[in-house]
């Protein structure tokens, strides 16, 4: 399992804006050797989820991802499902909207929506998102059963993004439990200095936190009444996905929703 582990690390460090990487620099960022960097590469290559390029030697992510999320599109249609609610929150919110699910130990964007106005927040599609950092990860860690959480917690580097990241974990949990009592979250430039981000969880059948649906509005006009602007329209978009796929409402969250129905 630890070599799946280490595997799986090396394809969360390719992205739209670092689409090739070579052998020594993924051995460098993973903090590999070269040669099991190698071997796992080669591993994966064989499956078809690497692909080296013939004259660069530099390797990019191969065409086999593209058959799983076929499959997974067409059995479930989340992201479709996600998008039509992104698009509706972007339009009644005037911002940048985005849905993202548990990926390992971050979240993975899976639709973006952006308003027509020439200041927006433009959000990477490739870039994961930092549960410490993000809106979308403290609403997803504040509605993880415990043990979950704690594992979480345990394995999670508090890179500091900016100056008002969490980089403690008593000021992480803090955050957390303050986002558990509130029913959504708010991450106030703790991972772009120009952004305050507003994010309620996606629930799976257990009623566990399996994603999060955000508005990333540029923090230079996030009034006074954009908290609760923002709040209500992200509460009612990310429970309306809940309940499509089949998901359990925690009661904080619902009481979140009737707050904001009032």
């Amino acid at each position: 399992m630890q070599t799946v582990d280490k595997a799986m690390k090396l394809l969360g460090y390719f992205s739209v804006a670092e689409p090739e990487i070579g052998l020594s620099e993924l051995a460098r960022l993973a903090s590999f050797d070269k040669a099991a960097t190698r071997r796992f590469l080669v591993a994966l290559a064989n499956h078809g989820f690497i692909e080296q390029d013939g004259d660069t030697r530099k390797y990019r992510l191969g065409p086999a991802f593209l058959r799983l999320a076929r499959i997974r599109e067409a059995t479930r249609p989340l992201a479709r499902m996600v998008q039509h609610s992104l698009d509706e929150l972007s339009r009644a919110t005037g911002e940048t909207a985005h849905g993202s699910m548990f990926s390992g130990e971050d979240l993975s964007i899976i639709g973006i929506a952006e308003p027509q106005r020439p200041t927006r927040v433009s959000v990477d599609a490739s870039q994961p998102l930092p549960l410490h950092a993000t809106a979308s990860g403290l609403a997803c860690l504040a509605f993880l059963d415990e043990e979950t959480a704690r594992q979480i917690l345990a394995g999670t580097s508090l890179r500091k993004h900016t100056d008002h990241t969490c980089v403690s974990k008593r000021e992480l949990k803090a955050a957390i439990a303050e986002t558990r009592e509130r029913g959504y979250s708010m991450a106030v430039r703790t991972f772009d200095d120009d952004v305050i981000s507003i994010a309620a969880p996606i629930f799976g059948a257990t009623g566990i936190a399996i994603g999060a649906i955000s508005v990333a509005s540029v923090a230079s006009r996030f009034g006074r009444e954009s908290e609760r602007r923002i709040a209500g329209p992200v509460l009612k978009a990310a429970a309306g996905v809940s309940e499509a796929t089949g998901g359990i409402i925690h009661p904080a969250v619902a009481a979140a929703i009737d707050r904001h129905r009032a």
